[in-house]
């Protein structure tokens, strides 16, 4: 078994925006989730920023739900800010490092 993966991706909804996307974005999002072994969750920042934290058991996980992931990315892109660079989300993932910390042992 591979190595688990996190993915940390954050979202900034346009102005105007906000409850489509959390009402029909995240909830499309939340079910596309279903299908996948991640363990997921949506914090919301003090700014309006939306992140959403992932940890997938393996790449192999991972790689399957990206083109659907990449599908609802573009199903919301109407609703997103985009950076200079016109990148919709800023995100990072990695893989999970083999020390103890508090996830593992709870």
């Amino acid at each position: 078994m591979s190595e688990a993966v996190w993915s940390i991706i954050k979202y900034k909804p346009k102005a105007g925006c906000e409850d489509e996307f959390k009402k029909n974005g995240l909830t499309r999002l939340a079910e596309m989730m279903e299908k996948y072994s991640a363990t997921w969750s949506l914090i919301e920042l003090d700014n309006g920023e939306i992140v959403q934290i992932n940890r997938n058991p393996s790449i192999e996980a991972t790689l399957e739900g990206q083109i659907e992931g990449m599908e609802w990315l573009d199903s919301v892109d109407h609703l997103l800010e985009k950076d200079v660079g016109g990148s919709r989300t800023q995100a990072y993932s990695g893989l999970e490092m083999d020390v103890q910390h508090s996830f593992q042992n709870k």
